[in-house]
């Protein structure tokens, strides 16, 4: 046999024996995911906003201020354990895997949270009476700290994988996992504290075997991708490797810190620093909680926003294309302006039958704050939306301070106003907090490169509609709109040409997922 058969007979055998079954993973484009992911955002929303108005209904004041607390203390725990690793990935992830280095990359970030995760489990399972005073303003509730520290473990994993979901630009995946988690969450939650007992113990169980089904379908794609997980560049150095991600990871979770901390402060203080006793205290959350459920499905939309949007932020920026991540992030932010403050609107017109006829006029200080408590969590999703070009940039340190600052304030303004005005003041003390965010997000992109454009000031201004009358508010934002689209002041004309390409391709690939479905 010839050289030239033999090489061509090798050839032949190698490729008979790579396995071409094997699946491979395709991300998702960015329209394709933002479709999927609101398509399946919608249906979610609206059971969670189901299980809150149940979660009221089922609940006494009290217990519901006890369930929002724990609530709070397991999104300020959870992230806190694990340093922030896990928000990495969304920076890194196509850094390592364009280097053939991402499992040893995955690898590595959980273990070290997997030890992190358990050393705050263990400390809240050693000091349970003290957890109990910090969190209820009580040593009383010692049963559902337990409950807590377990909780910890579940939401921790069901973090880290949709973090790594996400940072795959796996947004079905990332979105299903959410879909379910709010399904099962709503159902069973609501039944066990129908059938066992109302309480925050039975929430959060209910939520707990929620977050354990949501992540069925990460693992699910792990498995059949696994091949495409394994290492085929060179060998990735642990100082090299921590050297890198450190900085960003540092910044990252004293931004997270600064973050949770700043949405449990007023409710915090409400308990701590309220001259009225432990149960009346947990009974204003609770009437706070009932006028947070609908302005939080906000901020869970924006949420799912931002993170879709940063892996895409971040291909550009390693593509060597900061424009482009500079565009999408400045029309993103105005659209989420516009539509979220209309949609605030809405929520004030219904707001009189939601809480007079659903909720049967139990929560009437919850309608009380409403307004204002729909200004701060639009400008909260402003900022969220608007915080991931400094991440994109790696000047996470400065994200991290704009929101030590608008912390700050939040705790000095809470400090003077709740012992007078109550649940009213630590509602104004956190607007004011969520403005100062807001103000200096957007002034530290401008420096560094996103240029600002008169319209992305103004949509700090926008949400400011939802506290006048709303059919006033409806007939300014009806102005707003049409001023915003006709002139060049809101929206410049490449982007709305990128707005209309983009609807366009929205459109489409929304009408061929309801067609196959």
């Amino acid at each position: 046999m010839s050289s030239a058969s033999t090489q061509k007979s090798r050839l032949l055998t190698a490729d008979c024996s790579t396995p071409t079954s094997s699946p491979k993973m395709v991300s998702d484009t960015i329209a394709t995911g933002v479709v999927f992911a609101l398509l399946m955002t919608v249906g979610q929303k609206l059971i969670g906003f189901v299980r809150g108005i149940l979660f009221c209904r089922l609940m006494t004041d009290q217990e519901l201020g006890q369930w929002s607390m724990v609530w709070s203390f397991l999104m300020l725990l959870a992230p806190l354990a694990v340093l922030g690793l896990p928000g990495c990935f969304g920076r890194f992830t196509e850094y390592y895997r364009s280097r053939g280095q991402l499992r040893s990359f995955i690898v590595r970030i959980a273990a070290v949270s997997a030890v992190m995760t358990l050393a705050i489990v263990s400390a809240i399972l050693l000091y349970p009476g003290f957890v109990s005073k910090l969190i209820f303003g009580t040593d009383k509730q010692i049963n559902v700290v337990y409950g807590l520290a377990v909780a910890v473990i579940i939401v921790s994993l069901s973090n880290f994988l949709s973090s790594l979901m996400e940072s795959l630009r796996q947004v079905r995946i990332v979105t299903a996992m959410r879909f379910f988690t709010g399904v099962v969450f709503a159902v069973v939650g609501s039944w066990l504290i129908w059938t066992w007992e109302d309480s925050a113990s039975a929430a959060a169980v209910g939520y707990g075997m929620a977050c354990l089904v949501g992540v069925v379908p990460a693992f699910w794609v792990l498995w059949r991708f696994r091949r495409e997980l394994n290492n085929d560049g060179d060998r990735l150095a642990h100082c090299e490797m921590w050297k890198r991600i450190a900085p960003f990871a540092i910044w990252l979770w004293a931004s997270n810190l600064c973050h949770n901390f700043f949405e449990v402060a007023d409710r915090y203080m409400l308990i701590h620093w309220s001259s009225e006793p432990a149960e009346i205290a947990q009974g204003f959350v609770g009437q706070y909680h009932s006028g947070r459920v609908v302005p939080l499905l906000f901020v869970s939309v924006a949420t799912m926003l931002g993170g879709v949007l940063l892996p895409f932020m971040s291909a550009h920026w390693e593509a060597g294309k900061p424009e482009k991540a500079v565009k999408q992030l400045n029309w993103t932010v105005k659209l989420v302006a516009l539509t979220f403050t209309l949609g605030g609107i809405l929520v004030m017109m219904l707001a009189p039958i939601l809480f007079t006829w659903i909720l049967e006029g139990r929560y009437d200080e919850g309608l009380k704050v409403l307004p204002l408590t729909l200004v701060y969590c639009t400008w909260f999703c402003l900022f969220i939306v608007g915080q991931d070009y400094l991440w994109v940039a790696e000047k996470g340190k400065w994200c991290a301070l704009a929101i030590f600052i608008g912390l700050a304030a939040n705790i000095v303004v809470n400090m003077m106003l709740i012992p007078e005005w109550g649940l009213r003041g630590a509602v104004i003390a956190t607007t004011i907090g969520n403005l100062i965010n807001l103000l200096l997000v957007f002034g530290l992109n401008h420096y560094f490169g996103c240029k600002t454009d008169l319209g992305i000031w103004a949509c700090a201004a926008t949400p400011l509609l939802l506290i006048i009358d709303p059919i006033m508010g409806a007939g300014c934002m009806i102005a707003l709109v049409t001023v915003a689209w006709r002139s060049v002041w809101f929206f410049s004309e490449e982007e709305k040409v990128d707005i209309c390409r983009a609807s366009e391709s929205a459109m489409k690939k929304a009408l061929n997922m309801l067609g196959r479905t």
